[in-house]
């Protein structure tokens, strides 16, 4: 091998390894660049980035980049001036592709060197150029056999560039074109993800809606009682649910449930559910009755192990008379001077609705006197947990419902989720949380909780 063929092929290898650095720290500054700015800032900074490194190779002091799709159109472009109005990026990068170096190259593909601006008819001066040029080099950048894009690098000296510095320049930019593609990947699958976030974001909204609009819209206004409630889902859209049902011989039927899971499955699976009751509450006078009911209807059509555990209560508003059922749900709280009594007989409780289609459900009574109150709730307010991975707990519910006052029951849930809240800390770990509270009032006097 002769000293010539030896010294070529050192220069190769030499441009190779440079060019491969070159890449290398391309991609490093994408990859610190992801999840830290927008698509757009991240395409524009690696453009960027190549000009830089493409420069510091040949020597160059400014250059242009341009971005072509499959019909030579320009996507993206840095210009040597830095920003402009659109128009005006429009009408310089017209200029260059149809008349100047840019251009030439794009229809030869292959490099151009402009060793003297001034006499060379490829390039083309733009009027209020604010930099001074006397030799360019402008490389194809090609990927797939297809030109991707036309990277031009300047110098205010003629002569200053040499064949050799177009070889280093073609060899770097052809390296660096993975990684711009790979920005360019990455602008598509954001916007992607964009458009399926707002899609979801729209679904969510409406579920949203759909699920408010089978809570009531207004607590119960009945003579001798007073009603407050809150359901707070853990996401857009939940699971738990409550209602009231005005049922025949002046009474009121008060369900309170908690589908499995969350999100829109659940939601839909509450809705369902809520329509079941409307239909079948004024038909049955018992609440075991009317959960056998709805757990066959639930376990004719349930679809992947979806179910429901629910407390069913009828109140009779002439007398306080309450009779209680439980699917597989935390027992109702009965809430009087002498403290509280949980709704708990395991006798008459069955399983969650939706699991067998052939499960019993009994009932339990008791009735209000002036000024007791019933809350039901669901796991959402006991379940919840600090950052040490303790639970709110019935002990700590207890102690709330104690020492609030049972004169506005809207007042008293509200209390009881700001002491969730408090306790729990912890937004982005919390389940649905739903309450409903209910008072059989003898006057407007403070009552005490215990």
């Amino acid at each position: 091998m002769d000293l010539e063929t030896l010294l070529k092929d050192n220069l190769q290898l030499r441009q190779e390894v440079e060019a491969c650095n070159a890449q290398s720290r391309l991609f490093e500054t994408l990859l610190k660049m992801v999840g830290s700015v927008s698509e757009q800032e991240a395409l524009a900074l690696a453009m960027q980035k190549t000009l830089e490194i493409t420069a510091g190779i040949s020597g160059a002091e400014t250059g242009s980049l341009f971005l072509l799709d499959s019909q030579g159109r320009v996507t993206d472009s840095i210009l040597t001036r830095g920003q402009v109005a659109p128009a005006e990026r429009r009408r310089l990068i017209g200029a260059v592709l149809d008349k100047g170096l840019a251009g030439w190259v794009r229809n030869n593909l292959k490099p151009g060197l402009v060793s003297d601006t001034l006499v060379d008819s490829r390039w083309v001066s733009i009027p209020d150029e604010p930099y001074d040029v006397r030799s360019v080099i402008s490389v194809p950048i090609i990927k797939n056999g297809a030109i991707f894009g036309i990277l031009t690098l300047k110098h205010p000296d003629p002569h200053f560039f040499d064949e050799e510095d177009v070889k280093g320049v073609q060899v770097a930019a052809e390296h660096m074109a993975l990684a711009i593609e790979g920005a360019q990947v990455y602008v598509r699958i954001e916007e992607l993800n964009r458009q399926r976030r707002n899609a979801l974001e729209s679904d969510l909204a409406l579920a949203r809606q759909v699920q408010e609009s089978f809570l009531p819209a207004r607590m119960p206004a009945v003579d001798g009682y007073v009603f407050g409630a809150v359901n707070r889902p853990a996401h857009s859209v939940g699971g738990d649910f409550y209602h009231f049902y005005p049922l025949p011989g002046n009474r009121l039927g008060v369900a309170l449930g908690d589908v499995s899971g969350k999100g829109i499955a659940a939601s839909l699976f509450m809705a369902r559910l809520s329509s079941d009751l409307a239909h079948f509450a004024p038909v049955f006078s018992e609440p075991g009755r009317l959960l056998a009911k709805i757990n066959q209807e639930l376990c004719g059509r349930a679809k992947q192990g979806m179910f429901v555990t629910m407390v069913y209560l009828i109140l009779d508003l002439s007398t306080g008379i309450v009779l209680c059922a439980n699917a597989g749900h935390l027992p109702a709280m009965i809430i009087s001077s002498e403290g509280i009594l949980a709704m708990e007989d395991a006798s008459v409780k069955g399983p969650p609705l939706g699991i067998l289609p052939d499960a019993a459900y009994g009932q339990q009574g008791t009735r209000l006197n002036n000024d007791d109150a019933m809350v039901l709730f669901t796991d959402g307010v006991v379940e919840a947990r600090d950052e040490n991975g303790r639970v709110f707990g019935f002990d700590r519910l207890r102690d709330e419902l104690c020492r609030r006052s049972l004169l506005n029951p809207e007042r008293l849930v509200s209390g009881i989720i700001l002491a969730v809240d408090q306790f729990s800390k912890n937004p982005d770990g919390r389940d649905d949380l739903t309450i409903v509270c209910f008072r059989k009032k003898a006057g407007d006097k403070e009552v005490a909780g215990c």
